[in-house]
């Protein structure tokens, strides 16, 4: 595991629209400060309908929450990205969309590096859907399309070897126990509608479904909203 300050904290959500994030934004809002500051990567959606008024669904996200005070930024080009700039900002918000497509271009800009040692040095980062997934250990948990042929399936293990599933059913639970024991590797299935909130190598799950983890043995266990467990 990445060697992570104590009073770092990482935001999982396992997708869904902005009712059904609800409860975990929530708690990343609030813990913004008056007249805060995020950095917005969308990129994930890059070549999608939706990517050029990504800046308005984050905005009425904000209304939502009524958090009109806070203001976010985003670049198109990850690459002009310097360490010294994200000190300006009080989090960073990485959207959901292609995991394949944005876990390249946050590796190939050298914008990945910069994100890990945000949260070395203190950082506070949600990550929806594909922004979770690229969290864990390995990214090989989704059904998105790898239109890039992208060969390499690692994540950036800031999960203790955990990997990450977001919207997941119950309908997936033979599948994710059969890709805990094939890879050796515990892994942490989010549903629309929950999330992880991580501290100090602890997770609390919050939003009103329980998480299902599975063990590199196969072994099953429910965490329900409100619990917690260590990573």
């Amino acid at each position: 595991m990445q060697n992570i300050k104590e009073n770092n904290r990482i935001y999982l959500s396992g997708g869904g629209n902005k009712k059904q994030s609800f409860h975990l934004d929530k708690f990343f809002f609030d813990a913004l400060p008056k007249n805060g500051r995020f950095f917005y990567i969308p990129i994930a959606l890059r070549g999608h309908k939706l990517y050029p008024t990504a800046h308005l669904w984050i905005r009425s996200i904000l209304e939502l929450h009524e958090r009109t005070d806070i203001e976010f930024e985003t670049v198109d080009d990850l690459s002009k990205c310097q360490s010294n700039t994200l000190k300006e900002f009080d989090a960073i918000y990485i959207g959901g969309g292609n995991t394949w497509s944005l876990i390249k271009e946050l590796k190939e800009s050298g914008f990945s590096d910069i994100l890990i040692q945000y949260i070395k040095d203190d950082g506070q980062v949600y990550g929806g859907s594909a922004g979770a997934i690229i969290m864990g250990k390995r990214i090989d948990t989704h059904d998105d399309e790898n239109k890039i042929g992208l060969q390499d399936i690692s994540g950036f293990n800031l999960l203790n070897n955990f990997s990450v599933a977001c919207h997941f059913k119950d309908e997936q639970n033979d599948r994710f126990k059969t890709w805990a024991i094939d890879n050796n590797l515990p892994i942490v299935c989010l549903p629309e509608e929950t999330g992880l909130i991580i501290e100090n190598e602890v997770a609390l799950c919050t939003g009103t479904k329980p998480c299902t983890i599975y063990f590199a043995d196969g072994t099953k266990k429910e965490i329900k909203p409100k619990e917690s467990f260590n990573l």
